[in-house]
């Protein structure tokens, strides 16, 4: 896939707000166009678990429709995460809802060698049986309510994935959220994970 290319100062720039929000996580926006960042916007994580979780403020997030009256898109969103690496959690799967940006992860679990990777995150629907899933595949609670399953790429495809070959193709999650009563309260998703290059300019 073509390279996300990040200023030097925009690169520099996400680590610096890491390491000043950490040990919670941290979060903004990029404006530019289609893989190149111009600029750089922090935002606000206003998420219950700042720790282990971010969800950025709506006043940042509303900055696209201002990116776009200038001809530019909010190509990006980032984040960062304080402790793990570099990769999306089931949570973050979860939270993608703009497949037209690239998600930028800062890992600082490593305080001397911080790391920046990119990610397409691209969310289906398809109609699943979510106890069928549960009871044939193992899924995790990653946060209260939330589920999730991980497929990694070298993994062998549960039989029950099979008829999903033709949506994604491995890496992906799935991930879906149960009521207080046991009750799913949204559809089942299947997040695909693309990684892009980085390249800094």
């Amino acid at each position: 896939m073509e390279p996300i290319r990040l200023p030097k100062a925009i690169y520099d720039e996400i680590i610096a707000h890491a390491r000043e929000g950490k040990p919670e996580e941290i979060c903004g926006v990029l404006r530019g166009r289609a893989n190149e960042a111009r600029e750089l916007f922090r935002g606000i994580n206003v998420a219950e678990d700042k720790i282990n979780n971010y969800d950025l403020d709506a006043p940042t997030l509303l900055m696209q429709f201002e990116f776009e009256d200038q001809g530019d898109e909010m190509m990006g969103i980032y984040h960062s995460h304080p402790i793990s690496e570099a990769y999306p959690s089931a949570t973050d799967a979860w939270n993608a809802h703009y497949p037209d940006s690239v998600y930028l992860i800062c890992s600082l679990e490593h305080d001397d060698a911080p790391v920046i990777r990119a990610f397409r995150l691209l969310t289906q629907f398809p109609q699943l049986d979510i106890d069928a899933l549960r009871a044939a595949i193992p899924f995790e609670e990653v946060r209260p309510g939330l589920f999730g399953y991980y497929q990694a790429k070298e993994q062998t495809l549960p039989a029950v994935l099979k008829p999903l070959t033709d949506l994604v193709t491995p890496p992906f999650y799935i991930v879906f959220s149960l009521s207080d009563q046991g009750q799913p309260v949204e559809d089942v998703r299947v997040v695909e994970v693309r990684e892009q290059p980085v390249q800094v300019v």
